[in-house]
């Protein structure tokens, strides 16, 4: 349940604009990611349960729908 991450890291890595560079944008995630605060990855792994809970609930069918829950407290953290 990495999926949190990638966004979150795309957006941090982009506040300046698009990085062209590969060697940049490798330099960039990396930072991004030794400098991710362990607060923000514990919330996103608190939240796995619920998704595991939906998936059981629906017997693993197609009707999952990723994402935060609407009206769950949601844990922001930034």
């Amino acid at each position: 349940m990495i999926e949190p991450s990638w966004f979150w890291m795309k957006r941090d890595t982009t506040k300046k604009g698009a990085i062209t560079s590969n060697k940049e944008l490798k330099e960039a995630w990396i930072k991004c990611w030794k400098e991710m605060l362990q607060t923000k990855i514990q919330a996103w792994i608190e939240r796995i349960i619920d998704h595991i809970q939906d998936v059981i609930r629906l017997d693993g069918g197609n009707e999952y729908k990723e994402g935060r829950y609407k009206g769950k407290g949601k844990k922001r953290v930034h």
